[in-house]
């Protein structure tokens, strides 16, 4: 068929408007289920846009169900989402995930017990937005084990950590302000900005992240008074902050007189003994953690641990954004630390990270960007595949991944060569092998003269 979107909204950016065009046709009848679209490039070129603009459109839409790539075939339009496509993967590179199966028998026995001891009464009613104080000290104790010492009325609770996120854009911006973060960023905090407002910028970073002397620069020349960062096992990179490196950050900061906010979400995963930022200066920290990557993305809680001058505004933000706490999960949470399960699982989890990239080596014959626990690795591309063309020559084979301009604060194209390749989307090891396998055929290929879906 011939499809030419008409792209309505000039303020979104153009691969949003690009899906959103899409979902305006499917709803309209223009565009029905089965309906092929058009080669990447021929869109691109009527729209007057890049191969990858169109490339992160069609991953968008892939992800919300609404189209699908047949291998060998080209994309189509997918109407429903309950259909299941026999050339679509088993097992997603794309999505920062976490595996079932190491804390399933962690989480029966806990819902199990939780379901005996807790009423419906005491998990299904308003309580505290940021916790009760049981909950807290739980919470409390939880981050002993980061080298956190701080009192339980210093914790947050939080229904995850992009909430935490959320809490601290809320509180601590204006619009119109800038914010700084490293070069390529967790698209979370991408999202966040634009939602309140507010102007991020990148700053450069090397094998352990953040790089001081830059960070000074940013900070002087753009009189930043925030920075979001991530010290252990970053999303998407990897990199994780020596303790020397930690501290350079910590007194560029305090040097500018700039607050932190470390996203730990990966230090518990991770194993990473290095101390946290927020052990280093207490007083000009806020640290973000939570337990979807360390237990099960679906467990909703988390924690901010902040200084006494920034608990009112924060607290005041988090009862904005939820009114109640997330009472469920802190129970949950409170009996798994209590009988040491939370513990194990962690372990497991750990266990399962070291496994699969011990599976990525392998298979690949490529070294792991860390050596800590993770479930996602950061790959640069060889020098023979440009970007664009390599993500949609994987999407040809059923292969996704996400390139670095996914995660990229701003364009930088000769320093885009790297793809995120995520080992944690399924309990079916042999998916994942099997994925890995065509995800290094076509690595060690030679291009094609057309590497676009047609």
């Amino acid at each position: 068929m011939s499809w030419t979107p008409w792209i309505a909204d000039a303020t979104r950016p153009k691969y949003l408007a690009l899906v959103q065009a899409l979902e305006t046709d499917i709803e309209s009848g223009a565009l029905q289920d089965g309906d092929r679209l058009p080669p990447q490039r021929e869109i691109a070129e009527a729209l007057g846009v890049t191969i990858a603009t169109i490339t992160k459109a069609f991953r968008e839409a892939i992800q919300r169900g609404i189209v699908t790539a047949r291998t060998g075939s080209g994309t189509f339009v997918r109407i429903g989402g309950n259909s299941i496509d026999a050339n679509e993967p088993s097992f997603d590179l794309s999505l920062n995930n976490v595996p079932a199966r190491p804390a399933k028998p962690f989480l029966d026995e806990a819902l199990h017990e939780m379901g005996s001891r807790r009423s419906s009464e005491t998990l299904c009613c308003y309580t505290p937005a940021t916790g009760t104080d049981q909950q807290r000290a739980n919470m409390a104790k939880w981050l002993r084990r980061r080298g956190l010492t701080a009192p339980s009325s210093d914790v947050l609770l939080t229904h995850g950590g992009q909430h935490g996120l959320a809490a601290c854009f809320s509180a601590l911006t204006q619009p119109g302000d800038t914010v700084l973060c490293e070069r390529w960023t967790y698209t979370g905090i991408r999202r966040l900005a634009e939602m309140y407002g507010v102007k991020i910028e990148g700053v450069a970073m090397d094998s352990e992240g953040l790089v001081p002397d830059q960070l000074a620069k940013k900070l002087a020349s753009t009189s930043a008074k925030l920075l979001i960062c991530t010290a252990s096992v970053q999303n998407p990179t990897t990199a994780s902050m020596s303790a020397d490196r930690r501290r350079a950050i910590v007194a560029q900061c305090q040097k500018h007189s700039a607050t932190i906010v470390e996203d730990d979400i990966y230090g518990a995963l991770s194993g990473d003994e290095t101390p946290p930022l927020a052990a280093l200066a207490p007083q000009s920290v806020i640290h973000i953690s939570s337990l979807s990557k360390c237990l099960a993305p679906g467990i909703r809680l988390g924690a901010i641990l902040a200084p006494e001058k920034y608990q009112s505004s924060l607290r005041d933000a988090l009862v904005t954004l939820q009114w109640t706490g997330p009472t469920l999960w802190a129970e949950m949470f409170g009996i798994m630390l209590e009988n040491g399960s939370a513990e194990r699982c962690v372990i497991a989890n750990q266990k399962e990270a070291l496994k699969r990239l011990d599976l990525y080596t392998a298979v690949t014959r490529a070294k792991p960007s860390t050596r800590l626990a993770s479930y996602h690795v950061w790959q640069a591309i060889p020098s023979s595949w440009q970007p664009d063309n390599l993500v949609s020559e994987l999407l040809a084979v059923g292969v996704r991944v996400s390139p670095a301009h996914h995660f990229a604060t701003q364009e930088d194209h000769g320093n885009d060569r790297w793809i995120r390749i995520c080992l944690g989307g399924g309990d079916n090891i042999d998916a994942l092998k099997s994925q890995l396998a065509k995800l290094h055929s076509v690595l060690t290929s030679k291009p094609k003269f057309s590497t676009t879906i047609a």
